[in-house]
């Protein structure tokens, strides 16, 4: 009687154990979620120093483990996106390849991807930073992992608080400076840029600065914030970053000598200090292709020197919220050939901060001193002030010797210059030199500012308008 008990007892513990591992062979049709020990596999080191051949991996092989979480068994299909064909080789449960059909996982299992990077970085195409995806399909669930790798000798950076602990940080010409994601440049703490340091920026990556940016680029070696592309396509694309973005509290930055290009918006300002000397002086500087906004200021403190701002998607300038601004011999072209733009591209307002109802909660006056700059582009109004009843009382502003394109001819006299062509030199090639026969030549008022975008002297008894004099 003891052994049939002991019979049964084992019999139902061997029927259970059965059950349950024929539960977990068993593949289910349902779509099904698998889980990753990361969603992004970096390779920050990739060997260039390795030979010649192309079939040897430049970088230490990484593993991503995946995981069925489910009771049952699934098939998944893993493959590469290719988007940069051969640069990366996964191996798939000791299998060698880039697809992978119907890869089983048992149910509460799981499997190892190991991947490598086959990247020369010493090759002139290379970007700075490339990336792939691996992707499952698992009863029509579609997931994917991100890989990239940091390819050439630069300085990277990853969503990062600079550490300014030891002091205040200089970022020197000897090699560029990669972003991925985002960097902050803390409260209390001075960023340094030397004349022709080189700054590549990530898809949505961004500058913020809540301490203080000096640039100190120059005509002939001006520091460059652009895109991290660096193939022919790209060079010139806009959109490919977020911009710089210059964060309340922020004060005594200064740029000069800067080529801030193919961003989203090149520079925004938040709320700059209402007191004592200006947020950001901004000199000798370019600021180009643009998907939105050039210069962007809410409530902001700018002073802007021989800057050029073109070719942006939306608008050369906007300061919202009130602000103070003194604006010598900037050009400001709207001439880029994206469609579908109805509101001028200069605007300046000093409409009030309302919540969602629509009930005003902040006031900031407006003052403004333009003088001696070009603003131009396609449509027939490109410049415009907001005079909001709700804001406070607008400033006696000063609008002098300006060439503006408007409908708004009360603004004619004091020297300024309505609805002529300045007559760029060669706008869509980014050439906006004045041809010899401009109206903008010799047809300013002497501000002390005695040199141009280019560093070359101005005329001080009757300098051009704009950011170039005209030689």
């Amino acid at each position: 009687m003891k052994n049939k008990l002991t019979f049964i007892v084992l019999l139902a513990l061997g029927t259970i154990i059965w059950q349950s591992c024929r539960k977990n062979d068993e593949f289910t049709k349902a779509a099904v979620s698998l889980n990753f020990s990361t969603d992004t596999i970096f390779f920050d080191t990739i060997f260039s120093k390795l030979g010649s051949n192309p079939n040897s991996p430049r970088s230490i092989t990484l593993q991503v483990r995946v995981s069925n979480p489910n009771v049952n068994a699934v098939k998944t299909n893993i493959s590469l996106a290719g988007n940069f064909y051969g640069l990366f080789k996964l191996n798939v449960d000791g299998k060698a390849g880039t697809n992978f059909t119907d890869v089983e996982i048992r149910g509460n299992d799981s499997i190892y991807i190991f991947v490598q990077a086959y990247i020369d970085p010493v090759g002139s195409n290379t970007p700075f930073i490339v990336t792939d995806q691996i992707l499952f399909e698992t009863n029509g669930n579609k997931q994917d992992v991100d890989l990239v790798a940091w390819t050439q000798d630069a300085n990277y950076f990853q969503n990062e608080l600079l550490d300014c602990t030891t002091g205040n940080l200089l970022w020197t010409s000897d090699k560029p400076y990669v972003i991925y994601d985002s960097i902050l440049v803390p409260k209390g703490c001075t960023l340094t840029i030397e004349a022709g340091t080189q700054i590549y920026n990530y898809n949505k990556s961004c500058l913020l600065v809540a301490g203080t940016l000096i640039v100190n680029g120059t005509a002939d070696k001006p520091a460059v914030f652009q895109g991290s592309r660096l193939d022919d396509d790209y060079k010139e694309m806009p959109g490919q970053w977020i911009g710089i973005r210059f964060l309340p509290g922020s004060s005594g930055n200064q740029i000069t000598g800067a080529i801030i290009k193919n961003a989203y918006i090149g520079i925004e300002i938040d709320s700059m200090p209402n007191a004592g000397v200006y947020g950001l002086n901004l000199k000798q500087s370019i600021i180009k292709n643009m998907s939105a906004c050039g210069l962007l200021n809410y409530s902001a403190k700018l002073y802007a020197e021989n800057n050029l701002i073109a070719n942006t998607g939306l608008y050369t300038f906007i300061g919202e919220l009130g602000g103070t601004y003194t604006l010598y011999h900037n050009t400001f072209s709207a001439q880029s050939q994206v469609t579908g733009r109805k509101d001028p591209s200069f605007y300046l307002s000093n409409a009030p901060g309302r919540d969602g109802n629509g009930t005003v909660l902040y006031r900031f006056p407006l003052k403004f001193n333009v003088q001696n700059n070009i603003i131009y582009g396609t449509l027939d109004e490109e410049f415009l002030i907001n005079n909001d009843p709700d804001g406070l009382p607008i400033d006696a502003g000063v609008l002098t010797n300006c060439l503006i394109k408007t409908k708004t001819l009360s603004l004619n006299g004091n020297g300024n210059l309505l609805n002529f062509d300045p007559k760029f030199k060669m706008p869509s090639t980014g050439d906006f030199e004045l041809e010899a026969g401009s109206p903008c030549r010799n047809a300013g008022t002497f501000l002390g500012v005695a040199y141009d975008l280019k560093n070359r002297n101005r005329n001080t008894a009757m300098p051009s308008m704009g950011a170039y004099e005209g030689q």
